[in-house]
């Protein structure tokens, strides 16, 4: 019994060392594009019932005593970053909730559909490629609508970028708020694909796999669906920030320091307690 506290102690500073490594990973990333903040939840070790007698010698709960708490899962949270304009028409920032659905640009096109070679991200710089494929940073396809890589060009049956194909992104492409890709020129004008957003009904059932990417935890369902029109609205020439706060974060970081060294001037004394009854067992004998 004289130990319990040093345990619940040593279980509590743990859980406050994993809270300052969210803490650092969050203010590491207030500056990432469309980085999305982490925060740690915890769990009692061990609960029990506390009883009493009664004067009629019957037992009554008088309430539960824990043993320490650790920490249990990092959840993500998916709030709004603030959105910051760039001047690139092949930037697009989702307002809202709801992320792009991106495919492995190693998978054939004319493979069988696989989950495992898509992945979600909100982070929307896209580029084209010298076919005109529309591509994230990594070169991995932005998916449309009917699950198609999308290619933004003139003619679609051209399967290179010859002259006549070429746009001008700055002036001719327009990318309306429900994912409507257009082409809007004196000379030529069009529909082409639309961007797929999808999103997840349980957010907690998703995890972080880097560089802003995320993917239902394995064996989990997450309810993965495609977003209805009117729930987000697409930013053309804009990009989504971290949604990380410097302040909040060092506020968190000062928060934990403060308590970790208060919990180890508590263990230092419960320590020496410890070692006063252990010397007065030694002289007893």
């Amino acid at each position: 019994m004289i130990t319990r506290g040093i345990g619940t102690l040593a279980k509590g500073m743990q859980a406050m060392l994993d809270f300052e490594d969210v803490t650092a990973h969050n203010l590491a990333n207030v500056t990432t594009q469309g980085f999305k903040k982490s925060y740690l939840t915890f769990q009692d070790v061990m609960s029990s019932n506390v009883q009493t007698k009664t004067p009629q010698g019957n037992n009554k709960n008088v309430g539960t005593l824990s043993i320490g708490a650790k920490s249990d899962r990092t959840y993500i949270d998916f709030t709004q970053g603030g959105l910051q304009q760039t001047g690139n028409n092949l930037d697009v920032a989702i307002e809202g909730q709801g992320f792009f659905k991106i495919r492995y640009n190693d998978i054939d096109d004319n493979a069988q559909y696989n989950e495992k070679n898509y992945y979600y991200q909100r982070t929307g710089d896209f580029k084209l490629t010298t076919d005109n494929y529309l591509v994230n940073s990594d070169g991995d396809y932005v998916m449309d609508t009917n699950n198609r890589k999308i290619r933004i060009t003139r003619d679609l049956q051209a399967t290179e970028a010859r002259e006549m194909n070429r746009l001008d992104i700055s002036k001719d492409l327009i990318i309306s708020e429900n994912g409507q890709i257009q082409l809007n020129n004196s000379s030529f004008r069009g529909l082409l694909q639309k961007i797929q957003i999808c999103d997840f009904e349980d957010k907690t059932k998703i995890s972080g796999i880097g560089k802003g990417r995320y993917l239902p935890i394995y064996g989990q369902d997450a309810g993965l669906y495609t977003k209805p029109e009117g729930t987000f609205s697409l930013q053309q020439g804009m990009l989504e920030m971290s949604n990380a706060n410097t302040i909040n974060e060092m506020l968190n970081s000062i928060n934990v320091s403060r308590g970790y060294e208060s919990m180890s001037k508590i263990l230092k004394t419960q320590s020496d307690t410890v070692n006063q009854a252990i010397g007065l067992g030694n002289i007893s004998r």
